[in-house]
């Protein structure tokens, strides 16, 4: 399934080459984009179904957005997944509530973290942080494509799992073996 995830992304224009600012301050020559599948409904579909698939297997009660990029993702998951969905600031509305989770949280109830992209884990170490403060139970954090650069490692000093439907090597592997492929 990693091979049709990897042409969802493809042909949703998500990938992009040149020089990029993360936003963990690193340059990278390889920027994923994902804010360009909400335009190809076709590709969303793929990534959605294979993200539905994973987090229901998870068994969490909740699904929670990472703000920006998770928001939408957890969304369409929760829906197709019949489950409440939630999402966590980047620091709390200075107006109104105040709130740093918006949503309706339960004390006690486990929810799992979704993001768009891990780089250092840092957005979701802080989701994390933020939800277990309000009382739930974090086990878990599902993201397209993990970057591999010390995110795993993050979470699992929180005691979390990561899990990703692709790694950027595998897919820049991909893109490497189907640019051979074509050229044969």
């Amino acid at each position: 399934m990693k091979g049709e995830i990897v042409k969802a992304l493809v042909k949703a224009g998500c990938i992009k080459f040149g020089k990029f600012k993360l936003s963990s301050g690193r340059e990278s020559h390889v920027y994923v984009d994902l804010r360009t599948l909400y335009s190809r409904p076709e590709e969303l579909r793929v990534v959605i179904g294979e993200l539905a698939r994973l987090v229901e297997n998870l068994g969490a009660e909740y699904v929670c957005g990472v703000e920006t990029s998770g928001i939408p993702l957890a969304s369409i998951i929760a829906y197709e997944l019949g489950k409440p969905m939630i999402y966590v600031r980047k620091r709390p509305k200075e107006h109104g509530t105040s709130r740093l989770i918006e949503g309706a949280p339960e004390s006690g109830h486990t929810a799992v973290v979704v993001d768009d992209v891990s780089t250092t884990g840092s957005s979701l170490a802080r989701a994390v942080v933020a939800l277990r403060s309000a009382g739930m139970v974090v086990e878990d954090a599902v993201v397209v494509v993990d970057r591999q650069e010390n995110c795993l490692e993050r979470l699992s000093e929180l005691g979390v799992r990561l899990h990703s439907l692709v790694t950027l090597k595998e897919l820049l592997g991909s893109l490497r073996s189907s640019k051979v492929e074509d050229r044969g």
